[in-house]
């Protein structure tokens, strides 16, 4: 009986330390098993994260791509003409100083008027239009105390001599 007491006193003290010892190294073991899952999931994520930024990267390669297909061309060749454009305009006007109609040549007044916005004086009744009408039609105004406004012939100033 002795025999018995013993291997049961034994048993019981195996499986009081047995399972505590058993669930410890389970619960390590789970726990190794878990992080390295959760390493993996981690793994995944970054790839995802990696394939997400990659599309984006390629969405805005295409959107740069159809930019310079469609808009930068058309505007190069817009450039490219109104570049042509000015160029035979500054022609045309370099040669308006050589032309023998200079005198009376609209363009001419034109040219040398200061820019103003709208085209009135600071009054606001319009007289630097009415100044611009005339000298596109080639009449030079003169200020009201000019005693040659009468003929233009040389040697005449307009008092009857």
């Amino acid at each position: 009986m002795s025999g018995e007491i013993i291997t049961i006193i034994i048993s019981a003290l195996s499986a009081a330390i047995a399972a505590p010892i058993g669930a410890w190294v389970g619960r390590k073991l789970e726990r190794d098993k878990y992080r390295i899952e959760l390493e993996r999931l981690r793994a995944e994520m970054k790839d995802k994260l990696a394939e997400v930024k990659s599309h984006e990267l390629e969405n805005v390669r295409k959107a740069a791509d159809i930019l310079m297909e469609s808009i930068v061309p058309p505007l190069k060749a817009e450039i490219t003409n109104l570049r042509n454009d000015v160029q035979r305009l500054n022609k045309a006007l370099e040669r308006i100083w050589g032309c023998p109609h200079i005198d009376r040549c609209p363009v001419k007044f034109e040219l040398l008027l200061p820019s103003q916005g709208c085209g009135t004086d600071q009054n606001g009744n319009g007289r630097a239009r009415d100044d611009q009408r005339q000298r596109a039609r080639g009449a030079h105004p003169t200020s009201r105390g000019d005693p040659d406004a009468g003929d233009r012939e040389p040697g005449g100033n307009g008092d009857g001599d």
